[in-house]
């Protein structure tokens, strides 16, 4: 089993490479707007694509990326 940030860096990777998202890390205190977990950026318009209060942990995170890629028309179970 790979380590989170081995994993993390992984699902940067397929944000990034497939789909044109960024993976944001919170890095402040947590609070009611702030869980303390990650948020999806599109890169382009920079509009929260998912996680808007940080709250995704890496498993959603992986869930949604097999969920954007299927709709895209791709295979999911050779994508994450």
């Amino acid at each position: 089993m790979p380590s989170d940030k081995t994993r993390e860096n992984k699902l940067r990777r397929q944000l990034q490479t497939r789909l044109g998202w960024s993976l944001h890390k919170s890095r402040s205190q947590i609070s009611v707007d702030n869980l303390g977990g990650y948020r999806i950026v599109d890169d382009y318009t920079n509009a929260i694509v998912a996680g808007e209060k940080f709250d995704l942990d890496l498993d959603d995170v992986e869930q949604f990326i097999k969920e954007a890629h299927a709709e895209a028309g791709g295979r999911p179970e050779y994508f994450v």
